[in-house]
């Protein structure tokens, strides 16, 4: 367990560091796409609630801390994420393409509702403030959806590394 938790970690600061250093760097992007949100909802429904929230924790600890954003903020808006998303590991197969889509868009739907709520409790920042009804949620939203099946895909090479199930339960549901 302490293996796929470690891997888990270092793709999630991969992850971080390409979103919050070379993507958001690039001009032709109106906004970035949220790779380490899809990372995280990934781990979840592939390990479970404890996984996906302790996943959650460390990369909102990673995003704040690269980011510049109030330390807690990310830490509480991807736990909460990682949670939920981990509440549904035992009913959702994350395997073809329609799933991936489909969890990642009420993923991304979650994240900028809590982000409106847990923005009340943090009066400096005002970036993350345009709200569900604007183009950047749109974008954002279009971006994680084409996004999640290519990278649910990629991450499911390193699902024996990854997952704290048994090797034979990885098989027969494959």
């Amino acid at each position: 367990m302490l293996k796929s938790f470690l891997i888990s970690i270092f793709i999630l600061l991969c992850a971080t560091i390409l979103e919050s250093s070379i993507l958001s760097n690039i001009s032709f992007f109106y906004v970035v796409p949220d790779i380490v949100l899809i990372c995280s909802i990934y781990f979840a429904l592939l390990n479970g609630k404890t996984f996906g929230e302790t996943t959650g924790f460390f990369s909102g600890l990673f995003l704040d801390f690269i980011t510049g954003i109030p330390l807690g903020f990310n830490c509480l808006l991807r736990t909460i994420i990682g949670y939920i998303a981990g509440f549904f590991s035992e009913t959702i197969i994350i395997s073809g393409i329609v799933i991936p889509m489909l969890s990642v868009g009420i993923g991304t739907i979650v994240k900028t509702i809590l982000i409106q709520l847990i923005a009340l409790f943090f009066p400096n920042i005002s970036i993350y403030l345009p709200g569900i009804i604007s183009y950047n949620f749109l974008y954002e939203f279009l971006f994680n959806v084409a996004l999640s099946p290519f990278l649910f895909k990629f991450l499911s090479f390193f699902k024996k590394q990854i997952s704290i199930k048994n090797v034979k339960d990885l098989v027969d549901n494959v």
